[in-house]
């Protein structure tokens, strides 16, 4: 989960939201990165988050009964390799293409676990990597020009749903990542976002995700937070991205 404070309690975003946004700002990328098989690639890149809820195995509570941020430490790392594998396998369902691109996440995601069990995972995927490319008659530059498209979106979206972008027009960095181009990002004097360099196809695109806003400041246990969050309201949050040439 994505959680920010708010005046009315908790902002709370699920990981499946973020990666929906993360395959809407692909959707609007430049015709030319749309590779073969670009379907896939959108669906890998909305994907590439799902099965980090699980309210019965996770801790998403802090210490003191707060919704925990995924960026804050415990409650989400012991549940690394189990996430990994079960994001993995689904993946295989769909498409050797998805997995190739999910297997490049997971490496990122997890690379420097020091769990042997992890570690031996990560190999394994590894190798069965070459198969898929084969599989589809790409290379190597090929599979890291999509991923670093999917590298872009995710972190955009992060960007996006955890209110990162200073409000004084400041530039923040996103990554360097397509095209081996360093992004940034800020608002303009309207208040719309912009980023350069300009990437997508339209000069002017709006996007929006869906979240909720939790009133009850703690809790008792995951199972209350859950029920919570299963009974509040969802809202819906619009942004504008423009390009100010």
């Amino acid at each position: 989960m994505i959680v920010r404070h708010h005046t009315d309690g908790w902002k709370i975003i699920s990981h499946y939201t973020h990666g929906l946004l993360a395959g809407k700002f692909a959707y609007q990328l430049n015709q030319e990165l749309r590779h073969t098989h670009w379907v896939e690639t959108l669906a890998a890149i909305t994907d590439h988050d799902d099965y980090m809820v699980d309210f019965d195995a996770t801790n998403y509570l802090t210490n003191v009964g707060t919704p925990r941020d995924f960026m804050m430490e415990g409650g989400y790392e012991k549940d690394a390799i189990a996430h990994a594998k079960k994001l993995y396998k689904e993946s295989k369902q769909k498409s050797g293409w998805i997995v190739l691109l999910i297997a490049r996440h997971l490496q990122f995601l997890y690379g420097n676990d020091t769990n042997k069990e992890m570690k031996h995972f990560l190999a394994e995927i590894y190798e069965k990597s070459k198969v898929q490319r084969k599989l589809y008659g790409i290379n190597k530059k090929i599979e890291d020009d999509l991923y670093y498209i999917l590298l872009f979106c995710d972190r955009l979206s992060l960007i996006i749903c955890g209110e990162e972008v200073p409000k004084t027009g400041r530039k923040l960095e996103i990554n360097t990542s397509i095209e081996d181009k360093t992004y940034h990002i800020n608002r303009n004097e309207d208040g719309t976002f912009l980023v350069t360099p300009w990437i997508f196809e339209a000069d002017c695109f709006e996007v929006d995700f869906e979240y909720k806003i939790v009133n009850q400041v703690n809790f008792e246990s995951n199972k209350e937070l859950e029920d919570v969050l299963e009974l509040t309201a969802v809202h819906l949050q619009k942004v504008t991205f423009r390009n100010s040439k």
